[in-house]
């Protein structure tokens, strides 16, 4: 696979999980500020730039296995288009 195709993959990749982000944390009526808190952030702006992929935020592994644990979804489903 070539570098570009590989790095176009991993874009859709983190694009499907910032849309499931959101998509879980608004079905549990969860705020971007309460989710930051949750995981560890001081305020929103991380989640909110993750969540539109605002300069390539994206999330991290270990921040999506602390988002499956507080929403209660199972990680999987972050995977998810």
């Amino acid at each position: 696979m070539e570098i570009e195709e590989l790095n176009k993959k991993t874009n859709e990749i983190h694009n499907i999980i910032s849309a499931n982000v959101i998509k879980y944390r608004k079905m549990r009526n969860c705020s971007q500020l309460q989710l930051a808190l949750d995981i560890g952030f001081t305020g929103n702006a991380f989640i909110a730039r993750a969540e539109k992929r605002v300069n390539n935020a994206h999330f991290n592994i270990e921040q999506i296995v602390k988002i499956s644990s507080i929403l209660d979804v199972g990680i999987e489903n972050f995977f998810i288009k």
